[in-house]
This record gives C-alpha cells, structure tokens and sequence, in this order.
C-alpha cells in the first residue's frame, strides 16, 4: 500500500491576508527530531543492554521494543562491523533493527509533505514561500525566462493539511500556470500554461510524494507482422525535489491493464523498466509497451501497477583530518564505509584515492548507476577554506563497494581534511499507483 503520509505542518504568514498557521518550520522539525533521539536514548541504551540478556524472552522483547521507537532512534543505535562473521547475536539484532527502520524511514520520506493555507486574495510569491517551509520543497516562478508576463490575479485557496501535489496542481490551476520541467533550477518550477491545456488537479494519480500521471498514447499497427502491433504509453513520474530519488523502476509483474471490454492484456511480466535519475530532477518519463487491444476496446478500465524507488537516507559527513602523503585510514557511519587508501602527488596535482563500501547496497552500486559519483568530496585547508576537486575516476566497482581517486589542484595537501559526503543508507520504497479511464486513439 502507499505509505501512510506523515505531516510537515510550518507557519505561514502572508501579509494583508487570513491569520496565520501556527506549526514549526522545517528547521524546527528537524530540531524536534534531535530533541525526541535525546530523550529516547536512556531507554535505547537500557534496550541495547538487554539484548546481551541471558532469558531469549528478554532479548527478543528488547528487539521488538526498539522497532516500536521507530525511526527517531536510529542515530543512537552503535555502529558495527557490517558482514563480520564473528559478530555476536546482540549485533545480528541491531542489524535488523537497523535494516527495518532503514525501511521505515524510506517509507516516511515517500509520503507526502502537507500543506495548510487559506486565503482569499493570496499573492503568489507568498504561496510559493509558505509551500517551501511547509514541504522544503522550492519552488521558482520561471516566467520570466520564457518572457511571460509575471503579473498574476490574488489567489483564493483552502489548504488544511493537504498533500503537497494535489495542493500545488490546484494553486497552479488558480493561478494559470504548470510545471516546466527541464528549467535546471533546484526543486519546481512554474511557467504559464497555454491556453488548449488541460488543468492539472486529479489529470494524474497522487501517490504520496509521488504523482504518476499518462502524457501521451500512440497505437502502432504493424502492416507486415500482426503481432509487432503495440501499444505505446508514456507514463510520466514526478516526485517532491526533498526525495533526491536515484533510479525509479517499473517491474512489469506489477502492471494490469484492463480494457473497457473487462478482459486483462498480456503483459510481459518478466521486463522491467529502470531510469537513473540525474541530480536535480524531479521528473521522469517510463516508455511502457503493451498488446494492442481490438478495435471493440475504446478504453483502458484500469491500468495499475508499481513503482520501485531507491532513496537515500540523511547525508554522513565523513573527515579525514592532517593529511600527508601516503595517508590512510578508514571511518564507519551507520551501514557504511569509507576507506582513505591513498593520498599521494600526480605530477602537478594531488589524488586522493578513498572507497566506500555499503553492507547491503542493494541495488544502489550496480554498475550503470552513477549517482556516488555526485557525492560531495573536497579539502578544507587550516583555514577553513573549502578546495573543491578539479576532477576524479572511479578505479574500482563490485556489488558493495566503489572506488574513486579526487584529483586537487594544490601545492601541498599537508594539513589540510578530506571531507566525503554520502548517505549512510540507500532503501528502496514501493509506490502504488492506478490511472482509470484511458482513452484509446
């Protein structure tokens, strides 16, 4: 099922406009989730303790207790040795609690931020705000790029905790603008919608941060061979920006089609559809290929299935401190690695060569994906200063590990840190969707 949705609630104030929505802000959620791991970690740690206990009753309720705190724990469960095989039985225990919290947490992240504004003169720039601190999504008014008039009538609007896509389609809709979504700037942006266009409230399916939405169906007939006759849809995925997602993927089991006729077609269960995701994007499109249906079909019923997602958990800052040539050491966060295995001078440059290693990477380190290679790794010299890396080459890639060598176009790297940042954990979540009603050319 879709994850239930948590609430994101901020306050919001719009001048000239309704009274304001009390909440806190995205800053202040992120405070209230530090507070709430303080005051669980005198149980955690009693919890902990008790899963050395000698009763296995013990043990086990120690294990389920902890999956009861849920997510605000998991930055106080001890780091571990990952696939050790000496490791001990209260170890195997932190790692599945670790695992399924890991997964709970991806489930959070895929429900949809809320949104609460009410008003019945709204100015845009103010709505624009109040959905960044309610979501902490951006979103950026792109008109003028496009040379549009930026001119835009008072908005009337009545939010009370509504999920973050069907409130930004119905302000969109208000405001007579839609999504352009190729413009290169961080998180949404807006233009003006032309005037044959469709509105966008409920044209796609909202599926918790999630909305899934059919652009365009073309049938093919194929006049020599029967059976090359097709069914091309493109089905278009969009996600809220605060999700970073790194590959998205459509496994044809999960897909019914089901014409008016009240007969299934075959699908091929055994494909599977897999885009990467570039950083910065916040939308897709999946090319599916179905049967062709008869004639007698004009409308596709139902068409239902799933998407596979991975996302990447809070982001680990890794420091390796006073480097010098020949450097090395190692640093563990959670369920990954990073290994400093190198650091020498290359000709007129410095190479920093560093690897890191997942315990259960999944799916996340396979070898198309290249998303650890837009990973943050730089210097700070003694400083303070920020060096950035002037280029790099992945040296090594397996199932759970991938090794990468920064280049720094510096005079001594003696004394200054090398600073590597990633997520401790890539999880996969699973969203539900269904689109009725499809017309047939």
């Amino acid at each position: 099922m879709v994850p239930t949705a948590i609430t994101i609630l901020a306050s919001c104030w719009l001048a000239a406009q309704a009274p304001p929505v009390e909440g806190p802000s995205t800053n202040a959620v992120g405070a209230q989730t530090k507070n709430a791991a303080d005051e669980l970690a005198p149980a955690v740690n009693r919890l902990i303790r008790q899963l050395d206990a000698a009763e296995k009753s013990k043990r086990d309720g120690a294990e389920a207790d902890l999956l009861k705190l849920g997510t605000p724990i998991l930055p106080l469960l001890p780091e571990h040795e990952g696939n050790n095989a000496a490791v001990n039985e209260s170890t195997l225990r932190l790692t599945r609690v670790r695992t399924a919290l890991e997964k709970l947490r991806a489930e959070e992240q895929a429900s949809a931020s809320k949104i609460t504004l009410k008003g019945d003169s709204l100015l845009l720039e103010d709505v624009l705000a109040a959905f960044e601190k309610q979501s902490g999504n951006k979103i950026t008014d792109y008109r003028e790029q496009f040379g549009q008039p930026l001119e835009s009538q008072p908005l009337k609007l009545d939010f009370e905790k509504t999920s973050f896509w069907p409130a930004l389609d119905r302000t969109l809709d208000e405001a007579g603008m839609t999504l352009y979504p190729s413009s290169g700037e961080p998180g949404l942006a807006m233009v003006s919608r032309g005037q044959s266009q469709l509105p966008r409230y409920k044209r796609g399916y909202y599926a918790g941060a999630f909305r899934i939405e059919l652009t365009e169906i073309t049938a093919r007939r194929d006049l020599r061979d029967p059976t090359a006759d097709s069914l091309r849809v493109s089905l278009e995925a969009a996600w809220e920006p605060r999700l970073a997602p790194i590959a998205l993927s459509l496994p044809g089991a999960s897909l019914t089609a089901i014409g008016d006729d009240g007969k299934t077609l075959a699908i091929n269960a055994d494909t599977e559809l897999e885009v990467s995701i570039n950083p910065g994007e916040f939308i897709t499109t999946i090319p599916l290929v179905l049967p062709l249906p008869p004639r007698t079909v004009s409308t596709i019923a139902t068409l239902r299935g799933e998407l596979m997602v991975l996302l990447p958990g809070p982001i680990e800052k890794f420091r390796f401190e006073k480097l010098q040539a020949n450097a090395k050491g190692e640093q563990r966060r959670a369920g990954v690695k990073v290994v400093l295995d190198q650091v020498r001078q290359n000709n007129l440059v410095w190479e920093v060569r560093m690897r890191l290693v997942f315990d259960n990477p999944g799916k996340s380190l396979e070898s198309h994906r290249t998303w650890v290679l837009h990973n943050e790794a730089y210097l700070v010299d003694a400083d303070g200063k920020r060096v950035s890396n002037v280029g790099l080459e992945t040296t090594r890639q397996t199932e759970n590990e991938v090794g990468v060598a920064y280049l720094f176009d510096i005079g001594d790297v003696a004394g200054h840190t090398f600073v590597y940042e990633t997520p401790a954990a890539i999880t996969p979540a699973t969203v539900e969707y269904e689109l009725k009603d499809i017309k047939l050319p």
